[in-house]
C-alpha cells in the first residue's frame, strides 16, 4: 500500500512538473533587418566662433550570479548552418531559450528597439535587452581561436507585447543570423556554446547625443551541449 501511494505521489509530481514543458513562442530574425536606432534631440545652435558637437556615452554595472537564485536560463543551439564556417559569411543559428529555474521569469521578445522609444525623443526611458550568444572555442591548442556572435531581443514595460513571462519548463525558439569574426591561420576544429546576456538599460537622450546606463542581470546559466563546427578563412 505504501509503495502504491508513493508511486501515485511520484506520478502526480511528474505530471505537475511537466505541465508547462512547452514552446510558447517562435521568433524569426533571419528575414529583414531589426530596427534598433534611437532618437535624440538635435544639437543646440552654436554661437559664432564657438565649439559645439555631439557625443554619446555609456556605462555598465556588473555583478555575479547567485547559485541560490531560483531564476535560471539555458540556451540550446538547435541548429547551426553551415558547420564549416567562413568568417566573411553569416551563420544561421536556431536558439532555444529554456526557463530552467523554479520560478517564472520575464524576458524581452521584440525584434525591434526603435518602436519602444517614447514619441517625445527627449524623454529618458528604460528597456530590457536579451542577447542570445554563440561563443566559439577552439578544440585544438593551436591555432588559438575565440569569437562571439549574437542576436538581440528587446522589451519595455509599457509595451506589454514586447515582454513574455516564461514559466518553469517553458521555452521560446529564435532563429537568426550571427557573424563570428575569427580568421585562423588554417582551418580549425571548434565548438559553439550557447550563452545569454540579460540586461536592463536606461537611455538618456540629450541635444546632439545620448548616454546609456546598462545593468547586467544574472539569473543562473544552465550548462547546455556544445555544437561541433570548423572555422575556415577565405581572407589572405
Amino acid at each position: 500500500m505504501r509503495l502504491h501511494t508513493c508511486h501515485s505521489l511520484v506520478s502526480l509530481f511528474f505530471c505537475f512538473g511537466t505541465t508547462h514543458a512547452q514552446e510558447v513562442k517562435y521568433i524569426d530574425l533571419s528575414h529583414g533587418s531589426q530596427r534598433t536606432e534611437l532618437r535624440h534631440p538635435p544639437s543646440l545652435d552654436c554661437p559664432e566662433g564657438g565649439i559645439c558637437g555631439s557625443y554619446s556615452s555609456g556605462s555598465v554595472a556588473c555583478g555575479a550570479p547567485d547559485r541560490r537564485d531560483p531564476r535560471a536560463l539555458g540556451i540550446y543551439l538547435l541548429n547551426v548552418s553551415p558547420i564549416d564556417i567562413n568568417p566573411e559569411e553569416p551563420v544561421e543559428v536556431e536558439f532555444k531559450l529554456l526557463n530552467t529555474g523554479s520560478v517564472p521569469l520575464e524576458v524581452p521578445v521584440s525584434p525591434d528597439l526603435s518602436y519602444l522609444q517614447p514619441a517625445d525623443e527627449s524623454i529618458p526611458f528604460t528597456y530590457s535587452s536579451l542577447a542570445l550568444v554563440t561563443k566559439a572555442k577552439s578544440e585544438q591548442q593551436a591555432p588559438a581561436l575565440s569569437s562571439v556572435g549574437y542576436v538581440q531581443l528587446y522589451g519595455a514595460g509599457d509595451h506589454k507585447e514586447s515582454m513574455l513571462t516564461l514559466k518553469p519548463g517553458e521555452w521560446i525558439r529564435v532563429r537568426g543570423e550571427v557573424k563570428l569574426w575569427a580568421c585562423p591561420s588554417e582551418p580549425v576544429a571548434s565548438s559553439l556554446q550557447g550563452e545569454f546576456w540579460l540586461r536592463s538599460n536606461k537611455f538618456r537622450p540629450h541635444p546632439g547625443g545620448s548616454s546609456t546606463e546598462i545593468n547586467n542581470l544574472y539569473p543562473n546559466a544552465t550548462p547546455t551541449p556544445a555544437t561541433a563546427v570548423h572555422f575556415l578563412c577565405a581572407s589572405k
